[in-house]
């Protein structure tokens, strides 16, 4: 039996978990995932309640489904983890309670606007993360099979599965460069941003963009794209995804206070059981690299920042 303690993390209680206990919370994890998938894909295609969440029209949108699968996933953290706590997408407390050790992050259906558009690059995510680092998460997904469905699921040292089946990223070239012919996704702006050095153009394999951060991430980790330059996008949309990448064999980076690309490890940096750190983690915001350890390496080595206030200026760029 292994044990994990958040040694990294300043002025943090002496608190354990062990391997055993981590595997309920994972347990509990694919429990919710999976009955809260096969909530909305009984909701696809089908009458939804619709509004927005911000004042711009068509963006930001939000449906009874979406709330009704947050609640559903609440309802089994309750009920099987019962001194967790869970922050979601929808329906944010009036008064940002104080962070627990255990934080689930739940972006129910991610991809609304796709749902919505009866498109079915969607997905539904959800992380268990321990003082701030995700070491328990399960992503689910459509997908034209017996099930309908495609769920992995992780959790921290034990690899990446969907079913009995582990997955791994792409394998890479030698050198790391993106190979021509397997698929990448990238924002269509990120030209306006970064300047591309010459070993990357032209190399930046097949671009795919498809409207759901989880679900690109979820084809970085079983291998089908090599890798994605996602954001910028919340915490929701990528704690999943952070741990699925990893256990997979990947390697995730975030675009730093310095402009460059620096390896992300989550949320543990100064984690407190307080409302500030509760807050900060609902309002982060971040673009991350993932994919196979050599091609994050030649990629982020090869896209520099065209002036300051990069990160500022990107951000902006969310929701427009």
């Amino acid at each position: 039996m292994t044990e994990s303690s958040p040694s990294n993390v300043p002025n943090s209680p002496n608190i354990e978990y062990t391997d055993s206990e981590l595997e309920h919370v994972e347990n509990s994890v694919v429990r919710a995932t999976k009955e809260a998938g096969a909530f909305v894909a009984s909701r696809f295609g089908g009458i939804l309640e619709i509004s927005q969440k911000g004042d711009k029209p068509g963006k930001d949108l939000v449906t009874d489904a979406d709330k009704a699968s947050q609640r559903m996933i609440t309802e089994i953290m309750s009920e099987t983890c019962p001194d967790h706590m869970l922050l979601g997408e929808e329906d944010p407390p009036a008064e940002e309670p104080a962070a627990a050790d255990w934080l689930w992050i739940v972006d129910p259906i991610d991809g609304t606007t796709n749902f919505v558009n009866s498109s079915p690059v969607h997905a539904v995510s959800v992380a268990a993360l321990f003082r701030g680092e995700p070491v328990a998460a399960a992503i689910w997904i459509p997908w034209p099979n017996s099930d309908g469905y495609l769920m992995m699921h992780a959790r921290k040292d034990h690899g990446t599965w969907i079913e009995d089946a582990q997955v791994h990223v792409h394998k890479s070239s030698d050198s790391g460069e993106p190979i021509t012919g397997v698929l990448s996704a990238r924002p269509g702006w990120i030209r306006r941003m970064f300047n591309v050095e010459k070993p990357l153009e032209g190399h930046f394999g097949e671009i795919r963009v498809g409207g759901s951060a989880c679900h690109e991430q979820f084809l970085v980790a079983n291998g089908t794209m090599q890798y994605a330059i996602t954001g910028f996008a919340m915490a929701w949309d990528f704690a999943a995804a952070t741990l699925l990448v990893k256990e997979s064999g990947g390697k995730v980076m975030v675009l730093g206070s310095n402009q460059r690309f620096v390896e992300f490890d989550g949320w543990s940096s100064g984690y407190a059981n307080d409302s500030a750190t509760y807050g900060r983690i609902r309002k982060w915001q971040g673009l991350l690299l993932s994919g196979s350890p050599a091609t994050v390496d030649f990629v982020s080595a090869n896209l520099k920042p065209k002036r300051k206030g990069l990160l500022g200026k990107l951000a902006s760029l969310v929701g427009s």
